[in-house]
């Protein structure tokens, strides 16, 4: 059980992330225009006016102002800290390279290397896997050191989570509110856990992203921009790396699969469809989880909130790993892989069926023409 203590310190910590949030948005918004960071209509968007996308700088500067004001004054903290000075040191490149994106569209070429620098800074600083869990050991220890494997396998997470994040961010509030959902959860499995300082991080991050989602959802007033989205990804891949090391378990590993599942399977999908289209990795497309749901005639909010449906389903059945054995575990996560690839055949993200990639820009052409005359009646 958890004493009155704690959670008052994690209402605290969540209600002080939401107002500095509510706080700082406007300034990010002024500073976006005066720096023309902004996200401009074009073929593959579906806003229809300028929006300012340096709202991931309001949602990075409440996180780390309230862990600020958090070391003061709690000794939990203070003692966690010097265990993720990677993850610090790391968000801040990241944060860097965002906000450089977001005013001059950084090439993928600049973009990648920095972002596993960042990720080796903070595997360098012990953000890494260690152990896992040896699902076949019968009367022998029940987990193994990972070695050398550890390093590539902990940056591998750390960019494909951070640039998985930057994909989902298609849709009005869809990246944000994943990550509040996401967040949430985490939260609730490391309290279980006792997984330490990650704890604190992820109520804030909750508390963040949530009073974000007033500015953000549709329509939107402004967007997270990579300088939010890749600061996001970075930092709960850090930490689900972090709190993962607390149980040696196959599940342990299982759980960061499952509750980030949704942008994991759509950066997933991305990569094989731009293979079997022969594109460039690094192309951007229309043809990403949320778009087809918008070519299978949903609205912008409804799409989102299947999105966020998904995202919480999969948070439960994550948190009920917790619970279970390493093979009923496994067993679950083959039949979500099942199920995921089965929906993603169904909706062509995989671009196999020609006939709908030919069709996609236009579609989402009519459908900007659609909600701006429309767009009054959905506020």
């Amino acid at each position: 059980m958890y004493s009155s203590g704690e959670v008052k310190i994690y209402g605290v910590l969540f209600l002080l992330s939401f107002f500095l949030v509510l706080l700082f948005v406007p300034g990010s918004v002024r500073l976006a225009h005066k720096l023309r960071a902004l996200d401009y209509p074009a073929e593959r968007k579906i806003h229809l006016t300028p929006i300012p996308r340096l709202g991931g700088v309001a949602v990075f500067a409440s996180i780390w102002l309230t862990l600020l004001l958090g070391y003061g004054v709690n000794i939990y903290i203070r003692a966690g800290m010097p265990t993720v000075t990677g993850l610090v040191a790391g968000s801040f490149l990241i944060l860097f390279l965002g906000v450089y994106d977001d005013i001059r569209n950084a090439s993928p070429f600049l973009k990648l290397p920095v972002q596993v620098v960042a990720a080796g800074v903070a595997v360098g600083l012990g953000i890494r896997f260690d152990l896992a869990s040896n699902p076949l050991a019968q009367g022998m220890r029940d987990y193994f050191d990972l070695g050398s494997l550890a390093i590539p396998l902990s940056i591998l997470w750390i960019v494909g989570l951070t640039n998985a994040m930057n994909l989902i961010d298609g849709l009005d509030g869809l990246a944000t509110g994943i990550a509040t959902f996401t967040s949430i959860t985490l939260f609730l499995i490391s309290m279980k856990q006792g997984a330490g300082i990650v704890t604190y991080f992820y109520v804030i991050i909750a508390g963040a992203t949530l009073a974000f989602l007033k500015f953000n959802h549709y329509p939107a007033r402004v967007f997270l921009g990579d300088s939010g989205s890749t600061s996001l990804g970075f930092l709960l891949a850090c930490l689900s790396i972090r709190g993962g090391q607390k149980s040696y378990t196959l599940t342990a590993l299982f759980i960061p699969l499952i509750v980030f599942g949704i942008p994991i399977f759509d950066a997933i999908s991305a990569l094989i469809r731009r293979y079997l289209a022969k594109a460039e990795i690094q192309e951007a497309d229309s043809q990403h989880i949320h778009h087809q749901l918008l070519n299978a005639g949903l609205t912008q909010r409804q799409a989102v909130w299947i999105l966020y449906a998904a995202t919480i389903l999969l948070g439960m059945i994550a948190f009920s790993f917790t619970a279970l054995l390493d093979q009923y575990a496994a067993v679950i996560v083959i039949i979500i892989g099942l199920l995921g690839g089965f929906l993603g055949k169904e909706l062509n993200v995989f671009g196999t069926q020609k006939r709908a990639m030919e069709r996609g820009f236009r579609y989402l052409e009519l459908r900007r023409i659609k909600e701006k005359d429309g767009v009054e009646n959905d506020s």
